[in-house]
């Protein structure tokens, strides 16, 4: 190949390659059927691909794109989301958002930007979302970077680069229902920067050097936030052991109404602390969660105060104990929980509520201690005399309860209790009759391995869900029970044989159920709304008749989970669009059509074979076939007429005195067989027929109207030719 040649092919590789790199990249990424979808996440871009003009949500994460140019999203005037985190993006050009008017939902974060410029948002004036997080600027531009922004509600920002912020950095936002700050080296704060807010609903700050280093910055950076938000969540915080750095005291006289705490290491004196500030807060709920205590609860110091206990909502998450094995009694903070209203301890690792504590909780109306170690043998001990005299909701879901008989005696003695969870339990082994509250109204067992329940139910109960068991039988006597879900057992039919006179709501989807009955659903007099969608249905006539015209109660659920599982014909279609033949939904009658059928075919049969000689053709067909099949008994020295005639016998007179006679007198004569001369007497005449002809050498037939009319003469013609 010469030099030239090879500088041509090389020219027009590079040619192809630019003009066919959009539509490699095009092909690559996942287009909706819509084609307003567009998804290239995780596909090792370093560029934007051109997908459709009318692309509505463009995902671009997860690659290795470094700059956005002012091209990449010119033609997509329509985009309303675009995801961009987990780049490596490094600059974005000043107009690279022009034309992307209708934008609503951004995400920049986890990427490498360290400069933010308002330029990139000045015609977002719809944008509802925005994610900067992640990033290396270290601060929010030369001002005002969000002035554009007015209909902005979500805004996450920050990272451990950022060190200041200014006065002028939210100015254009007024409304937030959340915003996220991760500044966790943030170093100076300038007194007025959120001034700009005039609401926000929830605020989570992650400062780790502000809080711990530099409290009266963090003092200052809680006064602006307390004019307009109500629920301040701190993150990220390792407390030390030192009492005299705590940040919550510096919370005090401010008018947040809800606190959290979330993902902190949190110690003794925390605890402390914020007990002794809560006398000079306003706050009504305190959410504290994912944290760890490295304390032992040596709380013995505290000093609580009537007003400490002004609080009515606690929520403790996911919360370990560092030194559990030395960890003390709750019993110095227990004035604490006195005023509570609501109560949430969920995974704690609780083995045991000590009866002083359940004591104090003696307003709370609404208690949560899901996701515990609680069991059957604690119950004497948790649920003491005088224990929750005030709670109406109670959820010990995903516990380690194993016994209803054992553990409802003393649920019952909670005389305000209508709403009991015990979900998510193990109650394999068959309980044997239960004591329950009479005011108990709501009860939830679902997910609990129950296979036999019907001694063991509160009398009174409106709603039960026993979902997601064993049960594939349930007689019980309910005269309450309004709503039912035993969705996710083994039915293979309603519960008929229970007495639920006042149900109106049952959910009986996902069972063996194989058909529904108007008589079946006629047994519950009140009931209204039924959801019985994926079950293995028999498609019976019955069954389909009934659910496209009869049914008397409403499907909760959507047409597509009904489904034909026989017969095979049928197994897969949507049981609104299964259709049987005429004669699979009416068989009886379908048979005794047929027989009818049957029988008036063979009467008018008879009759047609009366009126048409049919009997009398049928032997006749018979006689030719075994004469036609049986050997040839006449030879040619046996021909002993030179002619059969073949006439009728209305013409007899013709034939026998004009036509016979002529031709048996010329010379030489002919010899003439006529079957009233030659048929041999007493012979079926039939074999006559059939012998005469054979012995003759031809057939004389004399047509005439007599003849076509006439059956033998016909017969006689036939076998001629037969």
């Amino acid at each position: 190949m010469s030099c030239q040649s090879l500088c041509f092919l090389l020219a027009y590789m590079f040619v192809c390659a630019i003009f066919f790199e959009d539509d490699g990249l095009h092909n690559i990424c996942r287009i909706s059927d819509s084609e307003t979808n567009s998804n290239c996440s995780s596909m090792k871009l370093v560029n934007v691909p051109h997908v459709f003009a009318e692309t509505l949500i463009f995902d671009l994460s997860y690659n290795s794109i470094s700059q956005i140019v002012e091209t990449d999203f010119i033609i997509y005037r329509e985009l309303r989301s675009l995801l961009l985190q987990s780049n490596q993006i490094q600059s974005i050009a000043d107009q690279a958002f022009q034309r992307n008017t209708e934008m609503e939902y951004l995400d920049l974060s986890e990427n490498l930007l360290t400069i933010l410029t308002a330029n990139w948002f000045k015609h977002f004036s719809k944008l509802h979302y925005l994610n900067l997080s992640g990033n290396r600027y270290t601060t929010l531009g030369s001002g005002r970077l969000f002035s554009s922004l007015s209909r902005l509600r979500w805004l996450k920002f920050g990272n451990p680069f950022l060190s200041r912020l200014q006065k002028d950095d939210f100015v254009g936002i007024s409304h937030l229902d959340e915003c996220i700050l991760i500044a966790t080296n943030l170093d100076s704060y300038q007194q007025g920067a959120f001034s700009s807010f005039r609401s926000i609903g929830h605020i989570a700050l992650s400062l780790q050097n502000m809080f711990l280093n530099r409290t009266d910055q963090a003092h200052q950076i809680l006064i602006d936030l307390s004019g307009f938000t109500t629920h301040l969540e701190i993150r990220d915080l390792t407390f030390s052991d030192v009492g005299n750095n705590q940040i919550l005291p510096v919370a005090r006289n401010l008018s947040f109404v809800k606190l959290t705490i979330a993902n902190c290491s949190i110690t003794d004196f925390t605890v402390i602390a914020f007990v002794e500030s809560m006398p000079y807060t306003k706050l009504s709920e305190v959410v504290v969660e994912d944290c760890v205590l490295s304390g032992t609860g040596n709380w013995y110091k505290v000093k609580i105060s009537e007003q400490s206990t002004q609080h009515q909502s606690l929520t403790l998450n996911n919360i370990s104990i560092k030194y559990f094995y030395q960890f003390y009694e709750l019993s110095p903070i227990g004035p604490l929980l006195e005023n509570l209203i609501t109560a949430t301890m969920t995974r704690l690792n609780m083995v045991m509520m000590p009866c002083k504590i359940s004591r104090k909780l003696k307003r709370v109306e609404h208690l949560d201690l899901t996701h515990n170690l609680l069991s059957d043998g604690i119950m004497e001990e948790t649920v003491c005399s005088g224990a929750w005299p005030s709670v109406r909701y109670l959820s010990l879901r995903n516990n380690i309860f194993k016994s209803l008989s054992r553990i409802s005696p003393k649920l019952s003695t909670l005389a305000t209790l209508t709403h009991l969870d015990l979900s998510q339990n193990s109650f394999a082994q068959k309980s044997a009759t239960c004591t329950w509250s009479k005011n108990l109204q709501f009860l939830n067992l679902s997910s609990c391995k129950i296979q036999s329940i019907s001694q063991c139910l509160p009398p009174n109960v409106e709603v039960l869900d026993l979902s997601n068991n064993v049960l594939s039988s349930f007689v019980v006597r309910l005269p309450s029970l309004k709503i039912l879900d035993v969705s996710n057992n083994k039915f293979k039919m309603l519960p008929t044989d229970s007495y639920l006179p006042k149900m109106w709501i049952l959910n009986i989807s996902s069972n063996e159920l194989i058909s529904l009955t108007e008589e079946e659903i006629n047994t519950f007099k009140n009931l209204e709304s039924l959801q019985a969608g994926k079950n293995n249905y028999i498609c019976s006539c019955k069954f389909l008749l009934y659910m496209k015209q009869y049914k008397m109660v409403q499907l909760l659920d959507q047409p597509g989970n009904y489904i034909c599982d026989s017969p095979l014909t049928h197994r897969g279609q949507v049981v609104q669009n299964a259709k049987r033949s005429f004669f699979d939904c009416h068989m009886l009658l379908s048979v005794v059509l047929l027989c009818a059928s049957m029988s008036i075919a063979a009467v008018a049969a008879v009759l047609a074979c009366y009126k048409y000689h049919g009997i009398w053709y049928l032997q006749m067909t018979w006689a030719w076939l075994q004469a036609k099949r049986k050997p040839k008994r006449v030879t040619a020295n046996c021909i002993c007429y030179d002619a059969f005639v073949s006439y009728s016998q209305m013409d007899s007179d013709w034939v026998e005195t004009l036509l016979v006679r002529e031709l048996e007198s010329v010379q030489p004569p002919l010899i003439l067989c006529l079957h009233k001369r030659d048929f041999t007497p007493g012979k079926w005449i039939i074999d006559n027929i059939i012998e005469s002809i054979e012995k003759s050498r031809k057939t004389l037939f004399v047509i005439s109207q007599h003849f076509v009319q006439s059956e033998w003469c016909k017969y006689e013609l036939d076998y001629t030719h037969f």
